[in-house]
């Protein structure tokens, strides 16, 4: 299972999101109906299928493992396929985009324009081409895998020949084959996965999903900039999904170029400790959302703070002294001799980092928590500066910190004493 796939840890319904109850509570409330999140049943609530979707194939996966009755009747892997496609063709659809090659769904194109005069095509983004959900593409993609998944079984014509024809004949020659109910021989499958190592190149792979990554950033950058928050919100998210493939850890997976980097994260406490162009993409991203998700059109300092912690959760091998990593089961062990640019630039992220903690229980109503984080982010900056004047901005937000600290003291302290006083007036009349 690839990091998009694991189940949401809150659900939302109708805009509404409702925090801390497991999903177990969901899936006994909805159980019975199948419209919404936390179903037994595939349904075909379009609107939010990815969402659905995610909870119903971990519901199938959990099933399978503790050998209850599973909630669908065919493989995992074809089940895997089955939904991919799906979420594909729905978010082509939304998009006003087309599959021209069924067999590699992923791979969008713009439609041209019918009512154009030049036939250019329309205006789109060249990040709205990129699948929203990378376990949808990468698993069956030779670019980032040496032996591709083969999975989903064609549409049964005889029994539902009524269906087909009058959904499907209209389509390219290209998609009536794909939509054939013959399945595929071994001598297929076995020509499709059994490729040559040699000629399989996993820099590649790595050089693909970093540019993807970098490009979405970059839109959100841009999106942030004429003031498209929730878009910039958007685009930061999806680059972060993409960097999950790479750093999060997950059992199993087809994609040969992560598992050499999968043991490093594994023998390093989740940690990655080289510090690579993709690593310090993720956490400026991580950084970028953060500030993102202050902003006053969204305000959510909670996300906010998350998205910062773990960016300097991330950033701790790196920072502790000129020229060391910290690596091992515990990050204790340390490794020497690593350049010294390293550890200036994710002192400078880990400066950030901090700002962004501070201002987040700032904007939460936590002004002492704020106090210590921009103080760490004070000391961060005087580490690689020493001569350098402290940030205007981090020392405004400290000041603010402390002013909204002295008035909820002196909130509480008034409150203290009214309580005193009314105590002290009930002993006496009692007495």
């Amino acid at each position: 299972m690839l990091p998009n796939e694991y189940p949401l840890r809150s659900v939302s319904l109708n805009g509404r999101v409702f925090e801390g109850l497991p999903e177990s509570f969901f899936r006994s409330l909805f159980h019975q109906n199948p419209f919404n999140p936390g179903s037994d049943a595939i349904c075909n609530d379009l609107k939010n299928l990815p969402e659905v979707v995610r909870f119903n194939y971990h519901e199938a996966v959990t099933s399978e493992i503790e050998d209850d009755e599973a909630p669908v009747k065919c493989g995992l892997n074809e089940l895997h396929r089955r939904v991919g496609g799906i979420r594909l063709c729905h978010q082509a659809q939304q998009i006003g985009l087309k599959i021209t090659d069924y067999d590699k769904p992923w791979d969008l194109e713009p439609i041209h324009l019918a009512d154009s005069s030049d036939g250019d095509t329309s205006n789109l983004s060249s990040m709205a081409l990129i699948p929203q959900y990378p376990g949808d593409w990468l698993p069956y993609d030779g670019i980032f895998t040496n032996k591709s998944d083969i999975g989903g079984r064609a549409l049964n014509k005889q029994d539902y020949d009524d269906f087909y024809f009058s959904r499907y004949t209209y389509h390219s020659l290209p998609f009536q084959d794909a939509v054939t109910d013959k399945e595929p021989s071994d001598e297929e499958v076995s020509d499709n996965s059994d490729t040559d190592e040699e000629h399989y190149d996993a820099s590649k792979a790595w050089d693909v999903l970093f540019d993807i990554i970098k490009k979405l950033k970059e839109e959100g950058n841009k999106a942030l900039k004429e003031g498209l928050v929730h878009f910039a919100a958007r685009h930061y998210d999806k680059a972060i999904v993409y960097c999950a493939v790479a750093f999060m850890e997950y059992p199993q997976s087809n994609l040969d170029f992560v598992t050499s980097h999968q043991k490093l994260l594994s023998k390093n406490a989740g940690h990655s400790v080289r510090w690579t162009a993709l690593l310090k993409t993720f956490i400026s991203t991580r950084l970028n959302l953060s500030m993102t998700l202050l902003k006053k059109e969204i305000s959510d300092p909670g996300a906010a703070y998350t998205q910062a912690f773990l960016a300097l959760k991330d950033l701790l091998p790196f920072c502790t002294a000129l020229g060391v990593v910290l690596t091992g089961e515990k990050c204790h062990t340390i490794r020497e001799n690593e350049p010294i640019e390293t550890f200036k630039q994710a002192k400078e992220l880990q400066v950030k980092a901090y700002f962004r903690l501070g201002s987040a229980k700032l904007q939460s109503g936590d002004p002492n928590l704020a106090m210590q984080n921009f103080d760490k982010c004070l000391s961060a900056t005087k580490e690689i500066h020493p001569d350098a004047a402290p940030d205007k901005m981090v020392l405004h937000r400290l000041a603010e910190a402390k002013r909204l600290s002295a008035k909820q003291n002196k909130r509480r302290r008034k409150k203290f004493k009214t309580a005193l006083e009314e105590h002290s007036k009930e002993e006496g009349e009692s007495s």
